[in-house]
């Protein structure tokens, strides 16, 4: 493995993840721990040149660049070290942390289309960037049920809905917004649901946003597929890849119009916030 990247010695013995060259690894971060920060940026430094002495008449040899590794911080949850260049990648170390930066580790790869690398470099993972298709749309504005439905029914046409029971804090009584569930089931992949309520605690990266980007209503639309199992898995059978193809664009429209009409932000199952252009792509059928 340190062949094909290059990894330096400082990495050895350290959880790896490869992230496209030039990806904000800070903005990642951030996205999972509201404290991250750089303790020491990175310097990649120009390649130094040199004569090489009169008997080669004066012919100017160039060196290679040197790095120098930063260190960023992970709030209290550990240190990443890098990056260390390779062709296609930025390589970085995790030279401090546990479980939960390990996690962020694969939800960065996935979220980017990288790679994790176990310390010892015999296992190695590109998690699947379609795994995770739930989406969460956080807004200020609630919306009652009768309104929802008729608003995302065009994105599940020929879908059977129907509500799903929801507890309600508040009281059945209280005249404010309550939440509410529907659900759309398909033959052949699954059932869809959309899901509003108020929450309490959002997710990490809705802090580094405006607070007039988001509120505390989650517009949340999850799958269930024929073999719920099949979600744990990076190496799902062919049928569930086939059915998760088709019901993601679903999806997507349905939190494209609550989006529209309701504003807010999109953040997806890793905590990342899914931007309108991400949205539109979801949204269009791939096969």
């Amino acid at each position: 493995m340190s062949q094909v990247w290059g990894v330096p010695a400082e990495l050895d013995g350290q959880h790896v993840v490869a992230l496209p060259r030039g990806t904000d690894v800070l903005a990642l971060a951030g996205a999972w721990f509201a404290a991250a920060a750089w303790e020491a940026v990175p310097v990649a430094s120009a390649p130094a040149t040199r004569m090489a002495g009169a008997r080669f008449r004066g012919v100017v040899v160039q060196e290679a660049a040197v790095a120098t590794l930063g260190r960023l911080r992970l709030g209290d949850a550990g240190v990443l070290v890098g990056p260390a260049p390779s062709p296609d990648h930025d390589v970085y170390g995790l030279a401090e942390g546990g479980d939960r930066a390990v996690g962020w580790m694969t939800a960065a790869a996935r979220r980017t289309g990288g790679l994790v690398v176990s310390p010892d470099r015999a296992l190695s993972l590109v998690p699947d960037r379609n795994a995770d298709v739930t989406l969460t749309l956080w807004s200020a504005e609630p919306m009652a049920a009768v309104d929802a439905v008729p608003l995302v029914r065009p994105a599940l046409a020929g879908a059977r809905l129907g509500p799903v029971d929801l507890p309600r804090p508040n009281g059945s009584a209280d005249p404010g917004p309550q939440p509410f569930g529907v659900t759309a089931v398909f033959d052949y992949d699954g059932a869809v649901t959309l899901t509003m309520s108020r929450a309490t605690n959002g997710p990490v990266v809705l802090g580094s946003l405006d607070w007039r980007e988001h509120g505390p209503w989650a517009y949340r639309v999850t799958w269930e597929p024929l073999e719920p199992g099949e979600l744990e898995t990076e190496t799902p059978s062919p049928l569930h890849v086939i059915a998760r193809d088709r019901v993601m664009p679903s999806m997507a429209r349905v939190v494209a119009a609550l989006w529209r009409a309701v504003g807010g932000t999109v953040v997806d199952a890793g905590g990342f916030v899914v931007t309108s252009d991400e949205l539109r792509d979801r949204a269009t059928p791939h096969r």
